[in-house]
């Protein structure tokens, strides 16, 4: 168990309310839990209504360690592409996962 309360803490958040996902299903296929943060949406433009089709996940930041940019993941049955990822955790402990569907 790590020393750190608050890491213990964001673990366990992952751990009891994540939805489960596989990270790269077509190479090292990595189990690993995921908190969505924002569902995909619509952009509306006067009349015009567009669907957006990103999806944002936070993700253990130790779970992400080694993957970019373009890393698959697989939740369910629906696999996403990761277009851009940063950390805007103060301590660090999660990353900000952007996806989009892969094709």
């Amino acid at each position: 168990m790590p020393p750190d309360p608050f890491l213990r803490s964001v673990e366990a958040t992952f751990h009891r309310h994540g939805v489960a996902a596989v990270l790269d299903p077509d190479g090292l296929a990595r189990p690993v839990k995921l908190l969505p943060t924002r569902p995909d949406g619509a952009l509306e433009f006067g009349q015009l209504q567009v669907q957006d089709a990103t999806g944002v996940f936070e993700i253990l930041a130790v779970a992400f360690a080694g993957f970019d940019r373009g890393t698959v993941i697989q939740i369910g049955g629906e696999r996403r592409k990761v277009q851009h990822h940063k950390v805007t955790d103060p301590r660090r402990y999660k990353v900000r996962l952007d996806t989009i569907p892969t094709t």
